[in-house]
């Protein structure tokens, strides 16, 4: 159901706009409480974070230059990276504190997908066809007509399907719900915050939204829902220029496209590659603190609203992930372990820093230690000058 229906099919506009709730299922209850609607949103933000990694593994394995298939994989990357921003939006309009950076949060691969009936556990996998059937149901589109599910949802759909029943219910009887006041704290689309990062490639799917109100936090919701599900599918958008998420993975599954994989681990830790090679695990170390330093950068986007202090931020995200991640990410899958012929991968581990002052010094040790493991290998001398320019987040 399109969020622009949501009065049409949920509010009794005859009885004075009063929200109509579908008769629950079990486990299934509607959302009528303030604090309701903020764990249920950061319930989506969680849920849209243990994505992205599965998503990135997949297009770090792949071992074929010249392949559309990474590309079309970042894609999805960066809308995923769009709905955490529109849900944290969402969770600070209502009053909400959006969280990331916790170990509670951070999902430890092989994990079950927060919600989901019956549970789907998610993995981090090289990107074969066959491993690309959990993309497809993680994005998998409510059938016609289902209900809402809060809860225990058996698609995406339905469980923001929930919220905003939710985010309607109570707008009505609190018509303070939303604080205008916030969207200087929010990601919006006008720099110099990172609008270039987290809007799609095609704009009519929908972009970063200041919500503010009702009818805002709702198209907010239509767009995570449209480019994952599609509006409807195989299209994310009404000019049907671009595909939505689900049909991206089918289409790279059941098309005729082929590519070659590295002979990446399954479900990587780092206290894993202890025991097997030290200088891995160092490199490892370094992966899983410049992820939580991403984590801890985005969270603090949504405390900041001065020009200079969001300026240095956005330089923060455009480092961390383009200038770190990708390349320890690459540098990994090019390390062999063990006798068995694969090789490394990033593990998106959290890592907990001795404080939020300490944190950019505890990297920089660690890129440190791992260029000298390394004999000043000059792909990790290359990260480490990144890492160098980055913004202390607790001086902003």
């Amino acid at each position: 159901m399109a969020t622009s229906d949501i009065h049409q099919k949920h509010i009794d506009t005859k009885h004075h706009g009063r929200i109509r709730f579908p008769k629950p299922e079990q486990g299934n209850l509607p959302i009528t409480t303030l604090k309701s609607l903020q764990e249920h949103l950061q319930t989506a933000i969680a849920v849209e974070l243990s994505t992205i990694p599965l998503y990135l593994y997949g297009m770090y394995s792949v071992n074929q230059p010249g392949s559309p298939v990474p590309s079309n994989i970042r894609g999805v990357v960066l809308e995923e990276m769009l709905h955490l921003s529109l849900a944290g939006n969402t969770l600070l309009a209502v009053g909400g504190t959006p969280k990331l950076y916790d170990s509670s949060i951070i999902p430890k691969y092989p994990a079950p997908m927060l919600g989901r009936v019956p549970e789907l556990i998610l993995e981090l996998r090289g990107l074969t066809k066959e491993n690309l059937q959990l993309f497809i149901d993680v994005e998998t589109p409510e059938a016609k007509d289902a209900p809402p599910e809060s809860d225990n949802y058996q698609s995406l759909g339905q469980f923001y399907k929930a919220i905003e029943l939710g985010l309607a219910y109570l707008n009505y009887v609190t018509p303070t719900l939303f604080n205008p006041a916030t969207v200087a704290f929010q990601f919006n689309p006008n720099p110099p915050d990172p609008n270039t990062v987290f809007d799609p490639e095609h704009s009519d799917s929908g972009g970063l939204v200041a919500v503010k109100d009702l009818a805002s936090a709702l198209t907010a919701m239509k767009t995570i829902v449209d480019q994952g599900e599609g509006n409807p599918g195989p299209y994310d958008d009404p000019l049907k220029l671009e595909k939505d998420h689900y049909d991206i993975f089918k289409d790279l599954r059941d098309g005729t496209d082929t590519w070659q994989t590295f002979p990446i681990i399954s479900n990587p830790t780092t206290a894993g590659y202890l025991a097997i090679d030290k200088n891995i695990h160092q490199v490892s170390i370094t992966f899983d603190m410049a992820y939580c330093y991403l984590l801890m950068t985005i969270e603090k986007f949504w405390t900041v609203s001065s020009t200079d202090g969001r300026n240095a931020l956005s330089g923060n995200l455009f480092g961390i992930m383009g200038g770190v991640l990708s390349p320890l990410a690459n540098f990994l899958i090019q390390q062999p372990i063990g006798t068995s012929g694969e090789v490394a991968g990033p593990c998106f581990n959290y890592f907990g820093f001795q404080s939020a002052s300490s944190a950019l010094n505890e990297l920089k040790a660690a890129i440190q230690a791992a260029v000298t493991a390394y004999a000043g290998n000059t792909q990790l001398t290359g990260i480490q000058d990144t890492i160098g320019g980055l913004t202390d987040i607790s001086t902003i």
